[in-house]
């Protein structure tokens, strides 16, 4: 597992490694769930600011949700990063947060979702599948065209339970960031405007050349 985990992109290792700490701490009863999930009552009025990062972090206790997920993580969103956003961190990690902001936004006046990580994950799937439109993967042994993965993903999730409306605000993000990132800046009438320019500061922070 080590081995695994230490071969994957910078970014995508960080969020396995949080998310996996997580479910251990939950599934020792250490920490509570209820103390991670999305509430926007607690956020606001006791300043419980650590829930808008925790729901996206928390992919359930010891169990089959949290390997799916781990899964997807590791074999899918990590070629995201190691391919599409290869020496690109920062721009991967920018990214992820503008993607968190509009699932925010989306879950404070649409939702009713609280923990958001199979969200994150469409986001990161559908931007892949985007970017590499005639490329297959292998999901559970059966090829599929990488735009499709997405749905695949959030038909299997919603067999074993899972939230479609999570998935479809997922979808919905990644659509934002790929239009505006990948193809409004090459419309004449955007003057090569990005809309998700990473930050200069983020690029230092992370060791990214321009």
């Amino acid at each position: 597992m080590n081995a695994v985990v230490g071969q994957l992109p910078p970014v995508t290792r960080s969020l396995i490694v949080a998310s996996g700490t997580l479910m251990v701490l939950c599934s020792l009863d250490i920490i509570s769930p209820f103390s991670l999930y999305l509430n926007w009552q607690l956020i606001i009025y006791e300043l419980q600011l650590w829930r808008l990062v925790t729901c996206f972090l928390f992919s359930g206790t010891f169990g089959l949700h949290y390997f799916w997920n781990t899964y997807v993580l590791v074999f899918y969103c990590s070629s995201l990063e190691a391919v599409s956003f290869h020496s690109k961190s920062a721009d991967f990690l920018w990214m992820l947060i503008c993607s968190s902001g509009m699932l925010l936004i989306l879950t404070y006046f649409f939702g009713n979702s609280y923990f958001i990580s199979g969200a994150m994950t469409d986001v990161m799937t559908y931007v892949w599948g985007r970017r590499n439109p005639a490329a297959r993967m292998q999901l559970l042994f059966f090829p599929i065209r990488a735009p499709y993965i997405p749905w695949v993903l959030a038909l299997i999730s919603l067999l074993m339970g899972g939230n479609i409306q999570d998935h479809l605000m997922g979808v919905a993000a990644g659509h934002v960031y790929y239009f505006f990132e990948d193809v409004y800046p090459l419309l004449p009438t955007s003057k090569g405007l990005r809309l998700f320019k990473t930050p200069r500061i983020l690029k230092i922070i992370c060791g990214q050349r321009e």
